[in-house]
């Protein structure tokens, strides 16, 4: 009898025990379940999320490329992202008012110093007159010396001017420079002919390498004769006696010349805009600048380097090959 009721109470707790089991299976089950139907949600909305941030990526790279009043609008509607949309459209707004703030500005300025520049040409030049009829008089040595230095700096004035309208002129929205195919050669080696008597007075006999087959240009000529000019002038203010240039088949052109004077750190500031090193004789600051100006408009590159106490500028023009 007691074996019977120890059987049955045996069966008995080995079924609860199975059935435990089975509902500890169940529980189990559904919390794996939950748990990954958390983990696909949370998947999906992490893709969609990053979907969206991608998409106001671009379109926030788009409006600051576009002058465009359009503001940044988000298909999704998960709030963090909605949020995000919102702030960035609000800098948007802001930096668009800080934009146009400065355009106008700077349209002013430029006008400003164009108006400046052309009503300063007309009494430099009257200027230029009467000292070259003041020259012809006679005079003391001191009087002389002092006609000399009025002369110098009238000159440099009348550069500065020239310079300031001609970069006032390049740097404006309509300005357009229509281009034809160049031999490039021809236009070095005129821009050299040209400079000959400055770099004979310099005490500067040029070496010159000049490719005998033709290099293509597609560029505007006054630009390519205002790029090479300006760099030939940079060179013969900074030489201490030698200037050397060549031009490649690739269209490239490289003007080295010693400068021990120099600093890397001034080298590094050759094409900011007015700005001048303490050697550099009747320098308006403009000249390397509206050089870099043309040639990038052009499609080209320059650059400066400076090792050895020798200045080399590397000019790359958009050739025809």
């Amino acid at each position: 009898m007691r074996c019977v009721l120890r059987g049955r109470l045996g069966c008995i707790l080995q079924k609860r025990y199975k059935i435990k089991r089975v509902k500890i299976v169940i529980w189990l089950s559904v919390i794996c379940v939950i748990f990954f139907l958390l983990t696909v949600f949370l998947i999906i909305k992490i893709i969609l999320m990053k979907k969206d941030i991608a998409g106001i990526g671009d379109k926030l790279n788009e409006k600051l490329k576009a002058d465009t009043n359009t503001l940044i609008t988000v298909n999704g509607k998960d709030k963090t992202v909605c949020r995000l949309a919102a702030d960035i459209n609000e800098q948007l707004k802001v930096l668009r008012k800080q934009r146009l703030k400065y355009e106008q500005g700077d349209s002013e300025l430029k006008n400003a110093i164009a108006n400046i520049s052309h009503d300063l040409r007309t009494p430099l030049t009257a200027i230029a007159g009467y000292l070259d009829l003041l020259e012809k008089e006679q005079k003391s040595r001191d009087a002389e010396r002092y006609v000399a230095i009025i002369k110098n700096r009238t000159a440099t004035l009348k550069q500065l001017a020239a310079d300031l309208f001609r970069y006032s002129v390049i740097t404006s929205p309509d300005y357009d420079s229509p281009k034809e195919r160049l031999s490039v050669n021809s236009v070095l080696e005129e821009c050299i002919a040209s400079q000959y008597n400055a770099l004979r007075q310099a005490g500067i006999t040029p070496e010159i390498h000049i490719p005998e087959s033709t290099v293509y240009c597609d560029i505007n000529r006054v630009a390519l004769n205002r790029i090479i000019s300006n760099l030939i002038e940079n060179a013969i203010k900074y030489s201490d006696g030698d200037f050397s240039v060549r031009l490649t088949e690739q269209g490239e052109i490289t003007l080295s010349n010693t400068a021990a004077k120099l600093t890397t750190i001034e080298v590094n500031k050759l094409f900011d805009r007015f700005y001048t090193v303490e050697n550099a004789r009747k320098s308006t600051g403009l000249g390397l600048s509206i050089a870099k100006i043309l040639l990038e408009q052009s499609g080209g590159t320059i650059g400066a380097e400076y090792a050895k106490n020798k200045l080399t500028l590397r000019i790359r023009l958009p050739v025809n090959i």
